[in-house]
């Protein structure tokens, strides 16, 4: 995603939004800065705005804010092109809030993270605001410090990506799920190091030929090596902050990134091949599973899509012609639905099958 966070809104919520947002620059995402200081170093993806000259000259698909200066924050938006805006709020600051500023809320779509403090409140009340536009913060409270692996960040990424999901409002849309390490990118194993984010040729051309016809692109991936001890979670969103740079700078914005950090024998519902991240990012980015296809080196990746009810498609790269030789027997006796070289000829049979 391109961000723009309007710093000077935050009010009293700025604990909570301000590391929040600097997490979205620490997990790749880019985002410009307008107004106030960002708590914490400056990651590499986001950038101080100094005047309305340079704000001039960004674009953004969301702008992020606080519940103070809403007329305010929603303009900048109109300024940069962004389509949604996400806020934190809270009542008191809402109940000050202008008749312009609420109109301001109408113009775009608004989206807001509240406290758990005060959801009765909401829910009795939604102060004129849609209900169904109000997620939750975080339970574990607010970050001391910007952190890319704290519940707040994920919370804001995916307000984010919801709302812009939601703004498109053209219905379930089909998407192309892709595995990562040896599918999009060199097998390594257990890649830990952004440094060895190598993509694999032809990979960023063929994702940009699935968005053109429409297509949301979400990476899908297992990241055992977390639930090994093997590296901690913050490596996991530093490579793949990594990756979502690499793409952007050959034309290519992600949809989302999905990944389960727990070992096989943990039983949880979200490690591939059980169908939990399909289906949690069918949730939030309103897709159609049974018009969607998984692109991956192993059979796990064509199964989860099956348990998905979407198609499977196993490349040759990485571990994928040892695969191919499984195919048949044992746990994975359900065929993939085609078998292709690597992303790109992947990418092209699915679209002739689109």
């Amino acid at each position: 995603m391109r961000v723009l966070v309007h710093g000077l809104s935050f009010g009293g919520t700025r604990d909570r939004i301000a590391p929040a947002a600097v997490g979205l620059a620490l997990r790749g995402h880019r985002v410009d800065w307008w107004g106030g200081a960002p708590p914490g170093d400056m990651p590499g993806t986001l950038e101080l705005v100094h005047n309305v000259g340079e704000l001039l000259r960004r674009k953004a698909d969301v702008v992020v804010g606080g519940p103070a200066h809403a007329f305010a924050t929603v303009a900048s938006g109109w300024l940069v092109g962004a389509r949604t805006v996400v806020l934190a709020l809270d009542r008191a600051s809402v109940a000050t809030w202008s008749p312009v500023d609420r109109w301001a809320w109408q113009t775009i779509h608004a989206a807001g993270l509240i406290d758990e403090a005060e959801v009765e409140a909401w829910r009795r009340d939604p102060m004129g605001l849609q209900r169904d536009r109000l997620a939750l913060w975080s339970p574990e409270g607010s970050a001391e410090t910007p952190e890319a692996g704290h519940a707040d960040t994920e919370m804001l990424e995916r307000a984010c990506e919801r709302a812009l999901a939601r703004q498109r409002g053209h219905g379930l849309r089909s998407a192309v799920f892709v595995d990562r390490d040896g599918t999009l990118v060199r097998e390594v194993g257990y890649l830990a190091d952004p440094a060895d984010i190598e993509l694999l040729p032809g990979a960023a051309g063929a994702l940009r030929r699935l968005q053109a016809s429409g297509a949301a692109v979400v990476v899908v991936s297992n990241q055992s090596g977390v639930g090994r001890g093997l590296f901690p979670l913050a490596r996991v969103h530093q490579a793949m902050g990594r990756l979502r740079e690499l793409l952007r700078a050959a034309g290519v914005e992600l949809d989302a990134i999905y990944f389960c950090p727990h070992r096989p024998d943990a039983g949880c519902p979200c490690r591939k091949p059980s169908p939990g991240l399909l289906e949690r990012a069918a949730d939030d980015l309103q897709l159609s599973l049974r018009g969607s296809v998984m692109i991956g080196d192993k059979l796990l990746d064509a199964a989860t899509a099956h348990h998905a009810g979407a198609t499977g498609v196993l490349v040759r790269t990485g571990y994928g012609r040892d695969e191919e030789q499984r195919i048949g027997a044992g746990e994975f006796s359900n065929r993939p639905d085609a078998v292709c070289d690597d992303l790109a000829a992947a990418a092209a049979w699915w679209l002739d099958q689109a």
